[in-house]
């Protein structure tokens, strides 16, 4: 929340003094940059589009109207200036998870793999629901808005979404059960208790292919 109002302030400000930007630029770059990169998945292309976005920032400061929702009036600015750009060069329009760049605070690899995962069984605008939800922290008033769709469309996308991601889980776990019963079984008959109980503890954070 004090982000948010720090950004409010700032974006007014910068009504006024074109300095301003430095600072909202050093807020945001890396949320900018990150919602850019899950559309078109290419670091440079990224780049280039989020330099974009802060310039229309700056074009368009006095059109904001300071009704306290200054994340999502950016993040609607990247997404206009990527899809155009989309349109214009004819890229595929296909928002990529690329879970190093958004989940970094995420150690195990194990973790990063099945979530990776489980974000590809997502359709575009259902990624993209999720990304703006979850990771940039977007009410779905904001997303309806940003994304251009009813609140009740979002609502039920993001729900479905869940549903997907909850069998997914649900799948992956019946199928990891099923691999650590069956190392259980070939290792039975083997007289190495503390090597066994090791294998068997590490084996649990090992993803099936």
């Amino acid at each position: 929340m004090l982000k948010e109002n720090n950004l409010e302030n700032l974006l007014i400000a910068l009504k006024d003094d074109n300095r301003v930007i430095g600072d909202i630029y050093d807020l945001m770059y890396n949320e900018v940059y990150r919602y850019i990169y899950s559309i078109v998945h290419a670091k440079e292309y990224a780049q280039d589009l989020t330099h974009d976005t802060f310039i229309q920032i700056y074009k368009n400061a006095h059109l904001y109207k300071g009704n306290g929702h200054a994340k999502a009036w950016i993040i609607t600015i990247s997404r206009n200036i990527t899809y155009m750009s989309l349109r214009k060069s004819n890229r595929e329009q296909v928002v990529d998870y690329h879970i190093d760049s958004v989940y970094e605070s995420i150690n195990d690899i194990h973790d990063k793999m099945m979530i990776e995962k489980m974000m590809n069984i997502l359709r575009q605008e259902e990624r993209e629901i999720i990304i703006l939800h979850v990771v940039e922290g977007l009410t779905f008033k904001e997303i309806s808005q940003v994304m251009d769709l009813k609140l009740s469309t979002v609502l039920n996308k993001y729900h479905r979404s869940l549903k997907k991601i909850r069998k997914s889980l649900e799948e992956w776990a019946l199928k990891n059960k099923d691999i650590k019963k069956k190392i259980k079984e070939e290792f039975q008959d083997i007289h190495m208790p503390s090597k066994k109980e090791k294998l068997l503890e590490d084996i649990q954070f090992v993803q099936p292919i």
